[in-house]
């Protein structure tokens, strides 16, 4: 997500300084590490989208992630590395 600074929130990992065009919600997506993997999950409100290797995800259904996928939030692009 990016910083608000409004109400002081930083995220875990704060996109600000690479979101310049702001397409990414301040709360875009969750990722998680189980017991049965990794899993994103793109939260409520996200305007933009999230996707993972080009596939849209459903808001709120956790999808597995695995090294080397690449993930897409708002026009931010990643890879995600184990």
């Amino acid at each position: 997500g990016r910083y608000d600074p409004v109400t002081d929130l930083r995220p875990d990992v704060d996109l600000t300084q690479v979101d310049l065009k702001r397409s990414v919600s301040r709360r875009h997506a969750r990722l998680v590490n189980t017991s049965e993997g990794h899993f994103i999950t793109e939260e409520v409100g996200a305007l933009n989208g999230t996707f993972v290797n080009g596939t849209k995800l459903v808001t709120g259904r956790p999808h597995p992630l695995d090294d080397g996928d690449k993930i897409s939030l708002g026009m931010v692009k990643l890879v995600f590395r184990v």
